[in-house]
């Protein structure tokens, strides 16, 4: 009775009330990975191992019994895609070959958008899957954790997931990163 109450007033669930994790993740190609917590901490990471130990170790320091990382897992079935995400840079020598502003440079670049020599941007970054074909959570995880490497994401660096965006028909998908504070 509770259950049909529920999806009939489409209520949020309480915590006694939250299904236990399964093994299984989510198979929604359109919000990918967020149920993994991950800090973009600026840290270098020398091999997709050293990286993956480290996201397997994070999972289980914040979310113990609940935690699940394979990062073999595929979720994203597409050979390239593109990320969008915000930052703030100094200049165009922050960005990498495969990134680029989504916004107009003038307008990017002006004092107005400055605050202590960083500029608020939105940048997509190209990304080509390990394999080829298709990306694995740590696949996706390990590129995106270089690209944002040498930028600055202010107070947003705890990772909540990658959305695809609906409205978009460009040549390959593109999802935008969402990091909160």
């Amino acid at each position: 009775m509770f259950r049909f109450l529920k999806e009939l007033f489409n209520t949020e669930k309480t915590e006694v009330e939250q299904e236990e994790p399964t093994s299984i993740r989510s198979n929604d190609p359109d919000n990918v990975l967020s149920d993994i917590v991950w800090a973009f901490n600026r840290k270098p990471y020398d091999s997709q191992i050293d990286f993956d130990s480290e996201i397997s170790r994070y999972q289980k320091d914040i979310l113990k019994s609940k935690a699940y990382w394979n990062g073999d897992d595929l979720v994203i079935d597409a050979p390239e895609i593109e990320i969008a995400y915000e930052a703030w840079i100094t200049g165009l020598d922050d960005l990498k070959s495969n990134e680029e502003l989504l916004d107009d440079e003038g307008d990017v670049f002006d004092e107005d958008n400055e605050e202590d020599g960083f500029f608020q941007v939105e940048i997509s970054a190209k990304l080509q899957a390990a394999n080829g074909s298709s990306f694995s959570a740590l696949d996706i995880m390990y590129q995106m954790e270089h690209q944002v490497s040498n930028k600055e994401l202010g107070d947003h660096i705890f990772f909540e997931g990658f959305r695809r965006a609906q409205d978009y028909n460009g040549p390959i998908p593109l999802y935008h990163m969402i990091c909160g504070s």
